[in-house]
């Protein structure tokens, strides 16, 4: 998106020489090696010029420029890239590998100036320059896609998900954020203005389940959220900003008689309840015995005493209620995670809120 452009020509004369800069070809557009060169430079007269382009992004660190020498002959003259060898200079590597290697600059606002210098000026007045600013916008490259915008979830713990359609998505991180989302605000503003209630960077794959040790989601509480891409510490640019809200029905649709979890099938894509009791289910499918042994943490992940912390398992399908009301002291509606580690080097992970039954009778 353009955000302004000034004096896109302008004469200027220094001992009868005037040049004239004029970068309304790819005003507005993305610079792309393709069309960094796509400007035409009039002068009055031909000379020996030193031509100067830097591209530089606000409030970051990131540039890049290039020089080169040329001769302009009089009148209008395009750059020819065949003729000219340009000498560049990048901030990082990773810049010059986004620009040459993927046709394209990271988000953000830049200015790109070109500048020419007649040979032999040796005064900061005698100088040809002529800018324009743009903001690169990362458009339809990010996208959430679950929790859809403006869901209404049945989950404490969801599996939020995006997709990236970069050519090179393999070898991106992202950064997620939610945000609670305060009265008048919108979700981008919540995700830029508030702090945050999970803040995860480094990630390299394309989904995260909300995670126990993150501030526990409320009912009737509206969150924003959004995903940061990067290339190698560079930022690529955000998906656009999408809310949820998980509604006080959610307690209203919770089974007492939930039957038995299977923990070899639970990848934590539900929303588990345990209402006094949680009911597990290992089935064994070899004729080795076996031996779960048991780890319960709280929201904050510190571990939390209960029993029985190991169960033996034979061939076949194995039950477990774990009575959690007698031998463990949780918080009603506080979310846990149980760790499951097998005899076998096996590891499982369950996700699930707790409710005392003493208070929704």
């Amino acid at each position: 998106m353009l955000l302004g452009c000034f004096l896109l020509s302008a004469f200027v004369t220094v001992a009868q020489q005037t040049f004239l800069i004029n970068m309304a070809m790819i005003d507005g557009l993305p610079i792309t090696p393709a069309n960094v060169f796509n400007y035409q430079v009039q002068s009055s007269t031909t000379a020996k010029v030193q031509v100067k382009g830097t591209i530089r992004y606000r409030g970051t660190g990131l540039f890049a420029t290039y020089s080169f020498p040329c001769t302009l002959r009089q009148g209008i003259n395009m750059i020819n890239t065949a003729d000219v060898h340009p000498q560049w200079q990048f901030s990082s590597g990773a810049l010059q590998e986004l620009f040459f290697n993927y046709k394209m600059l990271p988000e953000g606002t830049y200015e790109y100036c070109v500048t020419v210098t007649p040979d032999g000026t040796r005064e900061a007045n005698d100088l040809f320059t002529e800018c324009l600013y743009h903001r690169a916008a990362d458009i339809f490259l990010l996208n959430l896609v679950y929790p859809e915008d403006k869901a209404k979830l049945n989950e404490f713990n969801p599996l939020l998900t995006w997709v990236a359609n970069y050519p090179f998505a393999s070898e991106l991180t992202y950064k997620i954020r939610v945000a609670e989302m305060k009265q008048g605000q919108n979700p981008a503003n919540a995700v830029l203005r508030n702090q945050p209630m999970l803040s995860e960077v480094n990630l390299s794959q394309n989904s995260i389940q909300y995670p126990v040790y993150a501030r526990p989601l409320e009912v009737n509480t509206p969150y924003a959220w959004t995903v940061d891409a990067y290339y190698k510490g560079i930022l690529l640019g955000s998906a656009e900003a999408w809310q949820f809200i998980i509604p006080d029905t959610i307690q209203k649709q919770i089974l007492p008689d939930r039957s038995y979890i299977d923990i070899c099938r639970e990848h934590g894509n539900s929303h588990l309840t345990a209402i006094g009791k949680l009911k597990i289910k290992y089935v064994l499918e070899d004729n080795r015995s076996d031996v779960l042994s048991l780890e319960l943490f709280n929201s904050s992940n510190e571990k939390c005493s209960f029993s029985p912390n190991t169960l033996s398992a034979q061939y076949g399908d194995n039950r477990y209620s774990i009575d959690l009301a007698s031998t463990a002291h949780l918080k009603h509606e506080g979310l846990y995670t149980l760790r499951i580690h097998t005899k076998h080097n096996k590891e499982y992970q369950l996700l699930f809120q707790y409710l005392n039954p003493d208070y929704i009778r």
